[in-house]
């Protein structure tokens, strides 16, 4: 992609924006309990102790490892626990996703699309909050960023080095949140659906892809089969987010009437989620442990259906709401996010909706990609808007750039050419 002066300018501009924010934050905060959890493990890989070294118990193990990774390589470099280092590289990665959805933009648009989708991505609350963070929402956004223009030129041209990249960048995303896995089959079904005369194609690149995937997180399911004897694809810790999502203190959570209150339950479930004081496993290993606390979160979800059902639909409001829970976050911030979120959304699924009824394979992608998303992180598991955002806002800021690039096409051109890929 050419760095032309306007778009090196919105770059730089997305760089130090995230930056002056991050230069403000505290520099031991690590915002998140997450961030000390990933820090643990990346003081191990620093120190050249390894991934969750024999020392941690097997029950600490459930963080996905590209995020330790990235902290353990920057802790090598630039000094352990050096957060305000990694600010700046995550304020740096920021940028590169901006570049990123310029390429998207314009690939699927015009070259108008891409810099408002670079725009919209350097002005979104959010992404400029989360490089501050110690947290994986960054990272995983280049991932998950990269992957989505690798397969946006795969559904175009059946090529297969994208279906290449594509596979390995899906897996590198994976391995940084493990619910990204359930792209792969909505990616290969789209493939499917778009290539009706290239079928068999289609099919041998949805095998390259896949393959892709699951060779780029084999390392880690192997390792883990190598220390513990266990299967498990990767370290997410999906059983014990069961487990906590149908939890009593769940639905303490959603019947909060104030912020002080809503603020201690989460803090106890944080306080959960950190220590997981439960003896009787301390020294399970990954696969045990989940499967441990899916035999204790089901039944909790069977015995009471209509509590079930009431818990799955407060999750799915705090993970498609356009702004913030007003319990969790100030005014100002639930302000700030819905005077974003909800145009972002108009405008991202009106042109979601244009590009259905061409019949354009992104927007299939993206309807096809979300249903399992939302059914599996917004209904199943614990969630909060940041699980959202990385995977699915930064789609929606591409669909809307392209409904509002063309919308301005038509008001200076009324009777324009249909745009032929």
């Amino acid at each position: 992609m050419k760095l032309d002066r306007t778009l090196f300018i919105l770059l730089a501009a997305c760089f130090l924006i995230r930056l002056l924010f991050a230069l403000r934050v505290p520099a031991n905060d690590f915002f998140y309990p997450d961030g000390y959890d990933y820090s643990r493990v990346a003081v191990g890989i620093a120190e050249g102790r390894g991934f969750y070294p024999p020392e941690m118990k097997p029950i600490m193990a459930y963080r996905a490892p590209l995020y330790c990774f990235f902290l353990g390589g920057i802790y090598r470099v630039a000094g352990v626990k050096n957060l305000p280092a990694v600010r700046w590289i995550q304020c740096l990665l920021a940028a590169a996703t901006a570049w990123l959805l310029y390429g998207i933009g314009r690939n699927c648009g015009s070259r108008n699309a891409g810099l408002l989708a670079a725009a919209l991505f350097t002005s979104h609350p959010f992404f400029i909050y989360h490089p501050a963070t110690i947290a994986a929402e960054t990272l995983l956004t280049f991932c998950a960023v990269l992957t989505y223009y690798f397969l946006f030129k795969l559904f175009i041209h059946l090529r297969f080095r994208d279906a290449l990249f594509g596979g390995a960048t899906l897996g590198l995303a994976a391995l940084t949140k493990g619910t990204v896995l359930l792209i792969l089959p909505a990616a290969v079904l789209t493939l499917l659906l778009v290539s009706p005369g290239r079928r068999w194609r289609a099919w041998w690149l949805g095998v390259v892809l896949g393959t892709a995937a699951l060779v780029t997180i084999s390392p880690v399911t192997l390792w883990t089969f190598q220390r513990w004897h266990q299967f498990s694809l990767i370290l997410d810790g999906s059983g014990l987010n069961f487990y906590i999502a149908n939890s009593d203190d769940s639905v303490r959570l959603f019947q909060a009437k104030t912020s002080e209150e809503f603020q201690a339950v989460q803090g106890h479930l944080w306080q959960k989620d950190l220590l997981v004081q439960d003896k009787q496993i301390e020294a399970l290993g990954p696969a045990e442990r989940d499967a441990h606390y899916f035999r204790q979160g089901l039944p909790k979800f069977k015995e009471n259906p209509a509590r079930s059902l009431w818990l799955m639909t407060e999750r799915l409001k705090i993970f498609w709401k356009p702004w913030v829970h007003p319990l969790a976050y100030g005014k100002k911030e639930v302000i700030i996010s819905a005077l974003v979120g909800v145009p972002l959304f108009f405008f991202g699924f009106w042109g979601v909706l244009q590009r259905m009824r061409r019949q354009q394979p992104e927007a299939i992608f993206f309807l096809l990609a979300i249903l399992p998303i939302t059914l599996v992180t917004g209904m199943l598991f614990n969630t909060e808007i940041r699980f959202r955002i990385p995977l699915i806002d930064s789609l929606l800021i591409v669909f809307a750039a392209l409904s509002l690039t063309e919308l301005l096409d038509r008001r200076r051109n009324p009777n324009p050419e249909v745009y032929i890929r």
